[in-house]
């Protein structure tokens, strides 16, 4: 007698990729901003001087901070495949759990834009007859793979 034994959930999230963007682009801004302000310091307004680098600093802290709330906001939300659900959380400061049962699923979609396509990523749409309704899994790595993954757990052919 065969012993079966569930899948083992898998755990997804969105890819680091659009916060590692953010990041890039904090630090980038910030250079010219130095730049900048350096200029503007030493030739164009001495009598805005003390100003200046407290200007900076500010914008340069609210790019990071940008940055990281991406980055957090990013880390927070997670999709878990179970034997018999698809379970969503999201949430900082507070918490809300989704629950799709997998025998409720009807169909699983998978969209990319040409930015998500060049970089390997989509997004997972899973549409359901529970009253949970819809979610969307936002910019996962090989989403094909995922939505094969959902609708093998679920008892459908293959897309």
């Amino acid at each position: 007698m065969a012993d079966h034994h569930p899948p083992a959930p898998v755990v997804f999230r969105q890819t680091f990729l659009f916060v590692g963007l953010w990041y890039a682009t904090a630090v980038i801004l910030t250079v010219v901003f130095v730049v900048l302000g350096g200029v503007v310091e030493a030739v164009i307004w001495r009598s805005l001087a003390p100003a200046v680098p407290f200007v900076t600093i500010g914008i340069c802290l609210a790019l990071f901070a940008v940055a990281a709330w991406k980055h957090l906001c990013q880390w927070v939300e997670t999709y878990t495949l179970a034997a018999d659900k698809i379970e969503v959380s999201t949430g900082i400061l507070s918490k809300t759990v989704r629950n799709i049962p997998l025998a409720k699923v009807q169909d699983v979609t998978v969209e990319q834009t040409l930015a998500q396509r060049l970089c390997g990523l989509g997004n997972v749409i899973v549409d359901s007859a529970s009253a949970t309704g819809k979610i969307t899994m936002r910019h996962i790595a090989q989403p094909r793979a995922v939505a094969d993954q959902i609708l093998q757990r679920a008892g459908s052919p293959l897309l």
